[in-house]
């Protein structure tokens, strides 16, 4: 029987089918990106010929309580975990191991007679030992002996014109660039590593002052990789460490990659979550106005004899089978939704060009379940309602929808709206990115109980705007209102889209903008230093005091930027500071950074010392001893000597260099604070010739430069705020141009006694401006009463920055959106004389 109501009721069906297919889109372009993400793995570049490699474990677990309430987190570590330069020895002893050879890469600059040399990546400086491990072959020369001579990759020695006995500088750790002689050029073979250089093993232990990235370890020609494999892990076993093998191994040269996929990983869970309960609300809106549309028919059925079970069978049934319907052209424009999302991520850098989609049978098979799963819960209520009525009544409520609110129906409304206020009552206790985290289920807890206390909603409204147009307009604005007022039911199914673009857009993406614009007002206020020195691969500590030293500075000061750990499922960004000059050195940090300390001093920061944000401060005073894990899991105890305000796009921790300087993936620093003397004119220039690529910028272009890094890092969240409009967008339009088009009987009996065709279109344009009035004034509600306790967690302020265009913008589209998806249908409908109507009811 519902196959057979399908094919006779295709019109009223057809937008429960579009807002079905939408929602398996949604879902399945989720699930491919998660797939994705997991299954990718880093292209397996310098280490290709090596079968196995030793390197750090990247996560760092911590067990939380015990026995049955023991659990384990593990947390991601963003900088290199290095084992130490005498496992080599317990590695060669290992039975079946033929070699092992220690590997580390450096980024460094280099430049021939003070020009730099542009690559498109950073250059990776390496020791001559390590060359086997993709390999590298000596096409020219020889291979570097002593402290001043390089070997050069082919690709540098073509596109700079470099041959033996070529002189370049070589940016690096030490104080001066120093100058190298190439004594050889190198191609590796049957692979594409990035841009690279070979100095003596010696001169590469000296610039890394003795550190290991990775070791590589050979098996004996006739020992088994898999059973030497098991042996290394068993000699490694109760260290930090992990032996790779095949794929794995890419993973241990390209940290960044795994970051990012793990990124990725989360944000495709995160908006897969946020998509299945925005598709709940929609599916829920539209089969509701579905049933409604057929309550006619329903009591018809009732009225003959069908059970109440009976009913919500077919109505179930009839829901099952558009869901399977739904699924092949949802899973289809799902992988190509998925396709255009990977190309965009990858293109704006928050995916790595290494993952490749995958179209797997799982997510493809979870998507058309969770699609089927969604939609059954969606109409639970709708069949609930429509299988109690009774006979007598099912007449009588379907030429006249009952106008009361159902207790339960009340009761679960107040629920989800008592807990959208508990979830935003928890904001006084959470700060930084978990506000951002929790933002859309407080929006979607409000958005359930406005449409379940929708038909409430509206007749309060009603009554407020009511007199008001109806003084616009005598006859259709008081048939419009009238109309409304007759069909609270019809008018919530319509207007609970527009209410779910303009509050949760506006929430998410007015959430964004008001930690934008305090991120731009902190780093205007935070930063005071006159200039900024920065190159591509980074500077060594010691340019710090090269700077400090020149004429006319009066301070100078390294950032750079790490994480640390605390104890959590989540690390915090930090800073790293260095600076120039003796300790106490006029000037310290005045004239470079103003982070509005509130307690303590900056210039006590040197040592075994932190300061930390308001936000993560917590109560700690200073003196107390903070107890955190630095970006490579290593444990510390330090003092605290500063609480600071300005965090935003800064970080919450900021360390003196020395404590992290080991522990960082790359040994440089990435910018150096310069304040100079008033009216003093700097000459960068031999600085500039001695150090390859050093860039000089100016207040403005530092603070520019803060913001873009803002804005790239927003991105992702607007990405998401404009799927989920598109898909509100295309629900709004959907559940008018359904409601509309069923309106044919009703606009047939207004033909008939007298309105007139375009009286009609009047009085649907004014419906169309009620029904955005309420899904505007309940949408602003919503996001106002979300976003100014999340704002006052962000900035510290309740005052949401909302910008007019964009909040024109949106108010705008809803307008624009209603007034489309009814007068268009309207006119379709119209269009069919009256008379013809009225006999068919279409």
């Amino acid at each position: 029987m519902a196959l057979r109501t399908l094919r006779t009721r295709r019109s009223v069906f057809l937008g429960s089918v579009v807002a079905l297919v939408c929602t398996c889109a949604l879902i399945t372009a989720c699930g491919l990106l998660f797939q994705s993400a997991l299954t990718s793995h880093p292209p397996t570049e310098r280490y290709r010929d090596v079968p196995l490699v030793v390197a750090g474990r990247q996560s760092l677990a911590f067990t939380y309580g015990s026995g049955d309430g023991k659990n384990t987190e593990h947390v991601a570590l963003p900088e290199r975990v290095r084992p130490a330069a005498d496992l080599a020895d317990r590695l060669r002893a290992v039975p079946g191991v033929a070699g092992v050879v220690p590997d580390v890469s450096l980024p460094v600059g280099l430049a021939i007679a003070g020009t730099e040399i542009i690559t498109p990546d950073t250059v990776q400086l390496h020791g001559w030992g390590s060359a086997r491990l993709t390999p590298y072959r000596l096409t020219k020369g020889r291979a570097p002996a002593g402290p001043g001579e390089v070997v050069v990759d082919t690709d540098l020695a073509r596109g700079a014109h470099l041959a033996p006995g070529s002189r370049v500088t070589v940016a690096a750790t030490d104080r001066v660039a120093g100058g190298y002689t190439v004594v050889g050029v190198a191609a590796p073979h049957s692979a594409d590593p990035r841009p690279a250089v070979f100095v003596s093993d010696a001169e590469a232990s000296r610039l890394t002052a003795g550190l290991v990235d990775v070791f590589g370890v050979y098996p004996a020609p006739d020992a088994d990789s898999t059973a030497v494999a098991k042996a290394v892990r068993r000699a490694v076993r109760g260290l930090p460490l992990s032996v790779r093998t095949g794929d794995g191994r890419g993973t241990a040269e390209f940290l960044d990659v795994d970051s990012a996929l793990e990124n990725v990983v989360a944000l495709s869970a995160t908006f897969g979550g946020i998509s299945m309960a925005v598709a709940l609300f929609v599916l829920a809106g539209t089969l509701a106005l579905s049933v409604q549309q057929r309550r006619r028919e329903l009591a018809l059925l009732r009225a003959v004899g069908a059970t109440g079970r009976q009913i919500r069978r077919l109505v179930g049934g009839e829901t099952l089978a558009l869901s399977l319907l739904a699924c092949l052209p949802g899973l289809v424009g799902g992988a190509a939704l998925a396709w255009v999302l990977r190309a965009v991520l990858v293109d704006h850098g928050v995916a790595p060009a290494a993952m490749r989609l995958d179209v797997g049978w799982i997510p493809l098979l979870v998507a058309a379940g969770a699609t089927v799963l969604t939609a059954q819960l969606a109409v639970l209520v709708s069949g609930l309602r429509a299988g109690r009525l009774r006979p007598a009544q099912a007449l009588s409520d379907a030429s006249a929808p009952p106008a009361r609110l159902g207790f339960g129906r009340f009761l679960l409304g107040l629920l989800c709206a008592a807990g959208g206020i508990a979830v935003v009552a928890t904001t006084r206790f959470l700060t930084g990115g978990v506000l951002t985290a929790i933002a859309a289920g407080a929006v979607l807890l409000h958005l359930f109980a406005a449409g379940l206390l929708g038909p409430l909603v509206a007749r309060l409204t009603l009554a407020l705007l009511g007199p008001f147009i109806r003084g616009l307009s005598r006859t259709s604005g008081f048939l419009a209102v009238a109309n409304s007022r007759a069909h609270t039911r019809r008018v919530t199914a319509v207007f609970t889209p527009l209410v779910l673009c303009t509050a949760l857009g506006g929430t998410l993406l007015f959430l964004q903008t008001s930690r934008s614009h305090a991120s731009e007002v902190q780093g205007r206020d935070r930063v005071l230093a006159d200039q900024a020195l920065t190159t591509r691969q980074g500077l060594p500590a010691g340019f710090v005091d090269t700077v400090r030293a020149t004429p006319g500075v009066t301070a100078a000061a390294g950032l750079t930027p790490t994480t640390v750990v605390t104890g959590g499922s989540d690390g915090y960004a930090a800073q790293a500071v260095t600076f120039g000059g003796a300790p106490g050195t006029p000037g310290g940090t005045s004239g470079l950074l103003d982070l509005d300390v509130t307690a303590g001093s900056l210039a006590d920061l040197r040592g075994d010392t932190v300061a930390l944000s308001a936000d993560q401060a917590h109560g700690k005073h200073v003196g107390r001893t903070v107890r955190l894990w630095l970006g490579d899991g290593t444990r510390r105890d330090l003092r605290l000597v500063a609480v600071y305000r300005r965090n935003i796009g800064f970080g919450d921790y900021l360390l003196p260099y020395a404590v992290v300087a080991t522990h960082t993936t790359s040994p440089l620093i990435q910018t150096v604070l310069v304040d100079t003397a008033p009216g003093a004119h700097l000459d960068w220039q031999t600085l500039t010739t001695a150090y390859p690529g050093l860039h000089v910028h100016d207040h403005a272009a530092l603070t520019d430069a803060e913001q873009r890094q803002e804005d790239l890092n927003a991105w992702t969240n607007y990405l998401l705020v404009a799927l989920l409009l598109a898909f509100a967008a295309i629900a709004v339009v959907n559940t008018l141009v359904t409601a509309t088009l069923e309106r044919g009987r009703e606009f047939a009996t207004l033909r008939l006694t007298g309105a007139t065709r375009r009286q009609v279109l009047r009085m649907v344009r004014w419906e169309a401006v009620l029904i955005t009035a309420i899904a505007l004034v309940v949408g602003a509600a919503i996001t106002a009463v979300t976003l100014v306790p999340f704002s006052r967690g962000i900035s510290g302020t309740g005052t949401p920055y909302v910008p007019p265009q964009w909040a024109a913008a949106l108010l705008g589209s809803g307008l624009l959106l209603a007034m489309a998806g009814s007068l268009l249908p309207a006119r379709a409908v119209l269009r069919t004389p009256p008379v013809q109507t009225a006999g068919t009811g279409r």
